[in-house]
Order: C-alpha cells, then structure tokens, then sequence
C-alpha cells in the first residue's frame, strides 16, 4: 500500500507541474499560491471525514481516501514548483547564482523540516495517542487536523507580499538591498537550522519526547 501512495503521489506531482507549465502560466503567482492554499485546506479538512469514518459509509475505503489526499497534496506541490524556482532563480544576484539559490533552497527546505517538527509538538494539546483512537476518542483528532488546516491557510495573510509576476519581481531588484533584511533572513534560516539539529538529537535520545505515541 505504501508503494501505491509512493507511485501515485509522483504522477500526482509530475502533473501538478505539467498543468501549472501548460494551463498556469499566465496566472498571477499571488492567484496561484491563493487557488493551491485553499485547494489544500478542502482536502486538509476532508480528513475529518476519515478521523470519523464517515467515508466508509459511502463505500469508500480508508487507504483509498488517504490515497486521494496524499496525492492532492503532491499534486499541489508540483503546481507551486515552478513559479517557486522561477522566483528563486530571478533572486539570484550575477556572480552569484549558485550561492544565492543553494541558501534559498537552504531555507525552503528548512522550513519545512521546521514546520513538521512544530506540528508534532501541537499533538500534546489534545489526546491524540493511540489508546485514545482505538478507544474510539477521535474528537481531539478531528480538533487537530482542524486547527493545522487554519494554521496552513494563514499564509494566505502574507500573499501580498509576492510579486505578482517575473517582471515585478525584477522591478524589486531596482529598490536597493537592505542590510537589515538580509540579517533578519539569514538569522531565521540560522534559528531554523539550529532548531531542526536539537530536535533531531532530542528524537534520538528522548523517543517521544515532543509528545508523539
């Protein structure tokens, strides 16, 4: 089963990107990030459906749900590919391409590692262990995929600051660099790295210490 999700989700994100590439081009990027924000939150919050078993009482199986929502998820990622490289490479000063984009991808990648690692540590608001869903306690699941959902869209209050398009992002370039900006960048993705090391070490040392089963 895992090796299904596995192939379904690359399909998923070869045509996520195929579709942005062919259909999305001339799209907004604030329209594109706004549409796979909220596309993510409808299916975020269809897990719902699954915490409850709503959906095997329409016939659909839990692995086939989670199957859709695996692959809606790469999907999404393949559409923001793109204009996320596109951004990052028209970022990257001459003379300096390979440095500029490493530290960006740099701190892509962080934040991602950032953002799973605080999510863990959101499972001890409610009782989301294992006794718990087998004894049948799936309202503190249901609480928790709806809180995270809330906290993914929230960055639909941030969208203003992306340029609209190439040749904004480029008019950018013009305004002057800012000192302090770049301190502020470099310290977050600094925070970022160190904080992804600790809580590596702490999950070798101290299993479940952020509170998962």
């Amino acid at each position: 089963m895992i090796n299904s999700l596995m192939v379904v989700a690359k399909v998923m994100l070869y045509l996520g990107i195929m579709i942005y590439k062919h259909g999305m081009m001339a799209w907004s990027w604030r329209l594109v990030y706004i549409f796979t924000t909220l596309l993510n939150a409808v299916f975020s919050t269809l897990q719902v459906v699954l915490v409850f078993g709503w959906n095997q009482k329409v016939g659909i199986s839990n692995f086939l749900f989670a199957l859709g929502d695996d692959a809606i998820a790469d999907f999404i990622a393949g559409i923001q590919f793109l204009p996320s490289s596109i951004m990052f490479v028209n970022l990257c000063p001459e003379g300096s391409e390979g440095a500029s984009y490493a530290m960006f991808t740099t701190a892509s990648n962080t934040a991602l590692g950032v953002g799973s690692s605080l999510s863990t540590l959101l499972l001890g608001i409610w009782d989301v262990s294992k006794q718990a869903l087998e004894s049948g306690q799936v309202y503190g699941m249901a609480k928790l995929t709806v809180l995270t959902t809330l906290l993914q869209t929230s960055g639909l209050l941030f969208v203003f600051l992306l340029p609209r398009n190439r040749e904004e992002l480029l008019s950018l370039s013009h305004h002057g660099r800012s000192t302090v900006a770049g301190a502020i960048f470099l310290a977050a993705v600094g925070l970022g790295i160190l904080f992804s090391i600790v809580d590596a070490l702490l999950n070798v040392l101290m299993p479940g210490w952020s509170g998962e089963s």
